[in-house]
């Protein structure tokens, strides 16, 4: 993986928060959109809330909180 990824849905205001935070600070990500009727099984791996925002970075770390 070259970027950290941010599996988000653009009406989810926890996730429009962590998009702004990460577009302020100046951090580079890969943004995936999810429908969430129809999850992809990367994001279902990685998740387990199983909610929006989530980011992958690089070393594999998840973080499952937009604050």
């Amino acid at each position: 993986m070259k970027n950290d990824i941010l599996y988000s849905f653009r009406r989810c205001p926890f996730a429009i928060r962590a998009r702004w935070a990460l577009l302020i600070c100046e951090i580079k990500v890969e943004i995936r959109e999810i429908d969430l009727k129809n999850k992809p099984l990367d994001f279902l791996n990685n998740s387990k809330t199983k909610t929006v925002p989530i980011l992958i970075k690089k070393n594999n770390e998840v973080i499952e909180e937009s604050l």
